[in-house]
């Protein structure tokens, strides 16, 4: 396995250079010098993290194929330096990905696919040294391959593989501004008395190995579930080896407020001995939503945040504020968001987060608003949507605006907007998006450090607003819409066997069936849109 490692010369420095620079200077998107009544933490100490997530169950046309090197989406170095230069551009400190299961595995590491995965990333760590931009992996502690098992650390040849991997990877990939070690979602055990200690006490373990291959990484210990997800409550069948079983991932978001007040006493306790600077990921609330007021507000984490904060860094890792894993549609979640920031900001001294995309080729207006709100928390976001697309498109683009909130009509996690038109006003409202996108053909400016180019967005945009017009029309043709909508997003699951986590398959059918009168919503819960007549 030696023989494929990259040679730190000069990557170490420059890269530990670019993890280091906390803010930016004049840009073309990013908001300089911004007016506020309620004070921005400062940009110096915030770690503000634009996460993609390219997992192998969230592939599709607008986020980028790492894994299969044959097939469609995949991006050039080109493209993500553009990317890059995009995100930083936006105001974030660090590009942050997932080292997926699959890659987190001995296959991974023996096979071309894994070697080219390095390659690039590689390429990337010395482009983001160079415009001061950190690059951030987090890899859940135990959860490896492509079926997605989790191994045991109590298991002494499971655990000897998990090291050994990340052994390997972060060896491979030096100049890493910051390791993130994460509990699990796929992941977590509860084989052989293992239990939210043996997380904490197995990542301490990985911590001291990996600032051995990284010296000036910094360290991160995420806490997300209830907390520390799965570890000790995940609930397999008698027989259970580890395997991923989807029909038994909800019995680790099974909240014990003594669990989880153990759970983070020991962390606590246990801090002091990780490496210097290590930094925390805890959100407001030990739930998937991060409310604090949640089941009557026993899930609330802020108290520990504070604690935390006394000696280390904390960060948020609000996974559902600007997309969900279902719905692939363009975003506006910006109310929440910015309510968010600023509840943060009143809760503890957070220095920071992330923004998650799986969808980084359409949702970018998502990462904008994301990073302006760590600077900005009081920001109009209306306002800043509609000086974001005059600079792509032009003054007259502003309707983009009031339009683009439309496409949360669809029921997904982390959305919960209410969209109360009649079918007949939306479909309107769909039509005047197709019209206003059309007519914007010849005023794209291309001089942005944008990805794609800004009219690859406008079409891409238009498609969906053509799409939503459809479905919204009379007697939508919804087999055909199906066909026409999985081959744009999703077309890429058809040249691969079967996930262990379909969910493309139930994604497609809940967006295009919502505007089915006909189709079984039975099981959805109360959704955030609805019909106000026929």
């Amino acid at each position: 396995m030696n023989s494929n490692r990259i040679s730190r010369r000069g990557l170490l420095k420059r890269a530990a250079a670019g993890a280091m620079a906390m803010t930016y200077s004049h840009s073309l998107f990013g908001q300089e010098n911004p007016q506020t009544d309620h004070p921005a933490t400062p940009q110096r100490s915030q770690r503000r993290s634009c996460y993609n997530n390219f997992a192998e169950h969230l592939l599709n046309a607008f986020n980028p194929n790492m894994f299969y090197p044959e097939l469609p989406y995949r991006w050039t170095d080109e493209d993500w330096f553009r990317f890059l230069d995009m995100i930083h551009d936006f105001g974030f400190t660090h590009f942050e990905f997932w080292l997926v299961p699959r890659l987190f595995s001995r296959a991974a590491l023996e096979q071309p696919f894994g070697r080219e995965f390095a390659r690039q990333m590689n390429a990337m760590i010395a482009h983001g040294a160079s415009r001061g931009l950190g690059i951030k992996l987090i890899a859940c502690l135990t959860t490896v391959g492509d079926d997605w098992h989790t191994h045991c650390p109590n298991v002494p040849e499971e655990w000897s593989e998990c090291r050994m991997i990340w052994d390997e990877w972060t060896k491979r990939m030096p100049g890493l501004g910051v390791v993130g070690i994460f509990p699990g979602d796929p992941g977590g055990c509860s084989r052989n008395g293992c239990t939210a200690r043996t997380f904490i006490d197995r990542a301490l373990e990985i911590a001291e190995l990996v600032k051995k291959n990284q010296p000036q990484a910094e360290i991160e210990i995420g806490t997300w579930g209830t907390p520390f997800w799965g570890w000790g409550t995940i609930q397999g069948p008698p027989d259970w080896k580890g395997e991923f079983i989807q029909s038994i991932q909800g019995s680790a978001w099974r909240f014990d407020k003594q669990r989880a007040d153990d759970a983070m006493e020991y962390l606590i306790k246990r801090l002091p001995e990780f490496p210097k600077e290590t930094s925390v990921a805890i959100n407001l609330g030990f739930n998937s939503d991060s409310n604090p007021d949640s089941e009557g507000g026993v899930q609330d984490a802020r108290p520990w945040a504070r604690e935390i904060a006394k000696t280390n860094r904390v960060v948020t890792w609000d996974f559902s504020l600007t997309e969900g894993e279902g719905a692939i549609v363009p975003h506006y979640r910006f109310e929440r968001l910015y309510a968010q920031r600023k509840r943060e900001l009143d809760a503890a001294p957070y220095e920071g987060g992330i923004c998650f995309t799986m969808t980084p080729l359409l949702n970018q207006l998502s990462l904008y608003q994301s990073a302006q709100s760590f600077i900005n928390p009081s920001a109009d976001y209306d306002e800043l949507t509609k000086t974001y697309y005059a600079r792509l498109f032009g003054s007259q683009s502003e309707p983009l605006a009031s339009l683009l909130p439309l496409f949360e009509i669809i029921p997904d996690w982390g959305n919960y907007s209410r969209i109360d038109l009649s079918r007949t006003a939306f479909h309107a409202r769909m039509r005047e998006g197709v019209d206003l996108l059309r007519s914007l053909e010849s005023s794209v400016n291309g001089n942005l450090p944008f990805h794609p180019h800004p009219e690859q967005h406008r079409k891409d945009l238009l498609f969906f607003f053509e799409l939503f017009a459809e479905l919204s029309g009379d007697s939508p043709d919804f087999d055909q819409l199906t066909k026409r909508y999985w081959q744009r997003v999703y077309a890429i699951y058809d040249l691969l066997p079967k996930h262990v986590d379909p969910r493309p398959h139930s994604a497609t059918q809940r967006l295009i069936r919502y505007f089915d009168p006909k189709w079984d919503r039975s099981g959805l819960g109360a959704l955030p849109g609805k019909w106000t007549e026929s």
